[in-house]
């Protein structure tokens, strides 16, 4: 069956240098939200944010970095409308794939039940005369399951050379690492001291480009579902050591968005 696509209630507090909210509701699962915008660049939705009862699940810090993502995804550039991809993760193969991660709300007995959804779009001080609403795409209600999380970082190596990250948190299974920086130009990652992952950007991009993904330029992306196949993510439950090596070449600010899938509670 074709998903329904239906009108969400008005934003609250929609205004320059605010925080517009809305309150999504139960009852049916959640596969994409568009934002269709207004008298606000991309530039200026400097933040959106799923919040589910009551807690962020996913950040996007600034719309046109999302609008890169999904363009990396195969996805056209946002032109007044941009999708917020809540559930469905596109790009992937088969429609199991895909719509695995969908927002289930509206069933009984759910052992992890989602009671509340909200939107937050931070609106940059200089914009003018803001408009901004949404749609969703949606089907049955479903159980909650395994939902997509979006968490950002920030890194800042101080010199060309090799950086180590060794904080990321352990438990999901990691979808995507996505650094947005042109100065990376290799990444290895490591799971219990086995290399998992070894790729120079040129490498990177196209293994990529020959596939489902479109490299985008800024970015260097470990796409663990770059073949399409959503059951490929990186399980990281139960190790004791995960290792990311940067080769950098130079010093600057690494924004780290990291997605991945756990239950609505971790």
């Amino acid at each position: 069956m074709s998903l329904l696509t239906k009108v969400m209630p008005s934003f609250d507090g929609v205004a320059a240098g605010q925080t517009a909210t809305a309150k999504l509701p139960i009852g049916l699962s959640y596969h994409s939200l568009l934002l269709t915008y207004a008298g606000a660049t991309l530039a200026q939705l400097n933040e959106i944010r799923l919040v589910i009862n009551g807690k962020v699940r996913q950040r996007w810090v600034e719309a046109s970095k999302l609008d890169s993502i999904l363009q990396f995804e195969g996805q056209a550039a946002a032109g007044g409308v941009i999708t917020i991809p809540v559930g469905d993760r596109f790009g992937c193969l088969t429609r199991d794939g895909r719509e695995f991660t969908k927002l289930g709300t509206g069933m009984q007995n759910d052992p992890a039940p989602i009671t509340s959804i909200h939107i937050e779009v931070d609106i940059d001080a200089a914009a003018v005369g803001t408009v901004i609403s949404l749609i969703a795409r949606q089907s049955d209600p479903d159980f909650s399951g395994l939902i997509k999380h979006v968490r950002e970082f920030n890194y800042n190596p101080t010199a060309a050379g090799e950086f180590d990250i060794a904080d990321l948190p352990k438990g999901h299974i990691f979808n995507k690492m996505i650094f947005a920086s042109a100065n990376v130009t290799k990444v290895e990652v490591q799971k219990n001291g086995y290399v998992v992952f070894e790729r120079t950007a040129a490498q990177n991009n196209k293994i990529q480009n020959d596939g489902v993904r479109v490299s985008q330029a800024g970015y260097f992306i470990v796409d663990f579902t770059e073949d399409g196949y959503g059951s490929e993510g990186m399980v990281t439950a139960g190790i004791h050591d995960l290792r990311v090596k940067l080769t950098m070449s130079g010093a600057g600010a690494v924004p780290l968005t990291l997605e991945s899938i756990a239950s609505v509670g971790d």
